[in-house]
């Protein structure tokens, strides 16, 4: 039978709060598309759910006649819900394909990747945005919390809102003060990289402050290192800002001084019980091993910045529980996760999120594995940790800033 009802769309975020003493959802769309709030309610959420590829319009009718005792439910009504989710970009359809679509190759043609989030994450001029960096290092300025890493060679800091990560952030990029990097290898979590599990962009980065120049010669040896397990296109990194907040914090230390090579690392769960660590996925493997042989001949001219969160627990994050339920234990698998990290252990890093099936949503997961990969013999030192909990959803996010050294 052929299906003609478009299946909902899988790009969406979907995140249940409160609005008037209901429970509701608000979606989020990075794409772009939907420009103003969408909550959805229950009803609007059992539609949208039964859209999943598969039912016709006539499978609709049946299941909510059912539903109201056998009642007439028409072809009609179920047009017109559709017609009205197709109108708001709810929809995989033809409405939907054809703006992404102008979407995608306006991007594709552009050298530069434009700021995504000025004037949303962070301050859209250049005196705002230098002021507010400005507070967050004066305010630290009088730590000391680089004694005991030596020669340092990475940086782990959050990707989450500068508000509410600045004491992280300022703590992870203290410790790069005094240093000067001339290429520096940004490891991102491609919240969007679904299908591959890296995304390369020649493209340079803009932000207020001004624009992060991309090495592209060392992307393209990456990119030819990497055909298998990479994505035939650099789309993911349009909105995303785990990359994005490093470099305003790289801008600001470096000014123009240092190029880029930014790297978007896609999820492993698919392959979290095959393997024991990223060197043994195949594919993955010949791209680790290019970009360690890179970064061991410029030596003391690289630093690797991972642009990573921890657990991600509570409703908002698919869990039945609530974030005070689960924060202990997410705690104690952060913990675990950190010292494996420090001691630069790269298969007790993968073995402690294997214990849990992955059960704590660390976006990190991927991009941190492979900088233990790339960074063999490593020790590292915490710098910083806290945890965010978001009270309307009952769901929180921890992150940390980790400095590792040779």
């Amino acid at each position: 039978m052929c299906v003609d009802t478009p299946r909902l769309r899988q790009d969406l975020d979907l995140v249940p709060t409160h609005y008037k003493g209901e429970s509701v959802f608000v979606v989020k769309d990075a794409l772009g598309l939907i420009t103003q709030p969408i909550l959805l309610q229950r009803d609007d959420i059992r539609f949208l759910q039964l859209l999943d590829g598969t039912r016709t319009v006539q499978d609709l009718q049946l299941f909510f006649m059912r539903q109201q005792g056998g009642l007439l439910v028409s072809s009609d009504s179920i047009q017109k819900k559709l017609e009205k989710y197709d109108s708001m970009f709810l929809l995989d359809s033809d409405l939907y394909r054809d703006a992404k679509n102008r979407i995608f190759e306006k991007f594709s043609r552009q050298d530069i990747r434009r700021a995504f989030l000025a004037g949303h994450g962070y301050p859209e001029t250049e005196e705002e945005l230098r002021a507010l960096l400005d507070s967050l290092f004066k305010v630290d300025s009088q730590r000391d919390i680089n004694t005991e890493l030596n020669s340092l060679k990475a940086l782990i800091s959050p990707h989450i809102d500068l508000e509410i990560g600045k004491k992280i952030y300022t703590a992870a990029y203290t410790v790069l003060r005094g240093l000067s990097p001339k290429k520096i290898f940004l490891f991102g979590t491609g919240h969007s990289l679904h299908d591959n599990y890296i995304s390369l962009t020649e493209k340079d980065y803009e932000t207020p402050l001004g624009i992060a120049r991309t090495d592209k010669d060392i992307v393209r040896k990456l990119k030819s290192a990497s055909i298998s397990v990479s994505a035939p296109n650099d789309f993911d990194h349009r909105n995303e800002h785990s990359i994005e907040f490093q470099v305003l914090f790289l801008q600001y230390l470096f000014g123009e001084a240092f190029e880029i090579v930014p790297v978007l690392y896609g999820s492993f769960s698919d392959v979290l019980a095959e393997y024991s660590r990223p060197m043994q996925i195949p594919g993955l493997n010949i791209f680790l091993e290019a970009l360690r042989e890179i970064l061991a001949e410029l030596s003391f001219d690289a630093l690797c910045v991972a642009g990573v969160d921890f657990s991600h627990i509570g409703p908002k994050f698919g869990h039945m529980e609530s974030s005070g339920a689960l924060i202990q234990e997410a705690r104690a698998h952060d913990k675990g996760l950190i010292e494996t990290i420090c001691s630069g252990d790269v298969k007790g890093f993968w073995e402690e999120t294997q214990r849990v099936k992955g059960y704590y949503n660390v976006c990190g997961f991927s991009a941190l594995s492979c900088l233990l990969e790339v960074l063999p013999q490593v020790k590292g030192q915490l710098l910083g940790y806290d945890f965010w909990e978001e009270a309307p959803t009952q769901s929180a996010v921890s992150f940390a800033a980790i400095g590792l050294g040779g």
